[in-house]
């Protein structure tokens, strides 16, 4: 099985749209959000790497900056334009993180790499398991 296709039937049978809200998500969200938050200045342009369904992406659109996405899973991608409300300034794009030649160089004033980085450790194995 592609790492693709682990990663597509992983997020059709999880509820990445509600991790966050759920107990110990809401404690992620909210350092997460405080740390962000630490950097940001007016005007700043976001790229968001892994985007998932929004959360991140929409909560900093809706505080007025412009978040660019990027994820690798249709099903994700799905729930994002659905999560996205009228006027926000954020743009969602279908592509891997491990190539982001679509995204212009030195555009952005912060770029977020939260999502593939959970997913690193099992992909490897994954990918290990392959070659046995």
């Amino acid at each position: 099985m592609e790492t693709k296709d682990y990663l597509t039937n992983y997020y059709e049978r999880y509820d990445e749209d509600g991790r966050l809200t759920s107990k110990h998500g809401i404690v992620e969200y909210i350092t997460t959000m405080k740390y962000i938050e630490k950097y940001l200045q007016p005007g700043m342009k976001i790229l968001e790497i892994g985007a998932a369904t929004g959360r991140y992406s929409h909560a900093l659109a809706q505080k007025g900056y412009r978040v660019d996405a990027v994820e690798l899973i249709e099903h994700n991608i799905e729930i994002f334009k659905q999560n996205t409300i009228e006027g926000e300034l954020t743009t969602i794009t279908q592509g891997n993180a491990m190539d982001l030649s679509e995204f212009e160089s030195n555009t952005y004033d912060i770029v977020l790499l939260l999502g593939p980085m959970y997913h690193l450790s099992h992909i490897c194995v994954h990918l290990m398991s392959r070659k046995n």
